[in-house]
């Protein structure tokens, strides 16, 4: 049995370039924010799960309670030169909708990413 956490990060691994480039890309037009990932987890381990960037004021009201929160601390406290932020979003249990975030420092950082991307 996996532990808890391992598929998200084997698609971390898998998809850390794209989700670099995509972090860069998004901060640099919208601002600080996060890489949002719409998962589950058979999709995560066939690397199938779409994700896109998501800005503060968006994730604020995906998240809520926002301020105060351990996210909305990462994406304040991130260098978007060197740091992604990412959440994996699940629908949970009775109407709730469950959040798993990570603070991840990258390679290559995203500028590069995104150079290596666009190309």
């Amino acid at each position: 049995m996996q532990k808890p956490g391992t598929s998200k990060i084997q698609f971390i691994r898998l998809n850390g370039v794209r989700i670099a480039a995509c972090a860069w890309n998004g901060s640099k037009e919208k601002g600080r924010g996060i890489v949002c990932v719409l998962s589950d987890l058979e999709n995560e381990i066939l690397k199938q799960v779409p994700f896109d960037f998501m800005p503060e004021s968006d994730a604020s009201k995906l998240i809520k309670p926002w301020y105060g929160t351990k996210e909305s601390r990462m994406v304040a406290g991130y260098d978007p030169e060197k740091e992604v932020v990412v959440c994996f979003v699940r629908q949970g249990t009775k109407d709730r909708t469950d959040f798993d975030c990570y603070k991840i420092l990258t390679a290559p950082a995203p500028p590069e990413a995104a150079e290596g991307v666009d190309e």
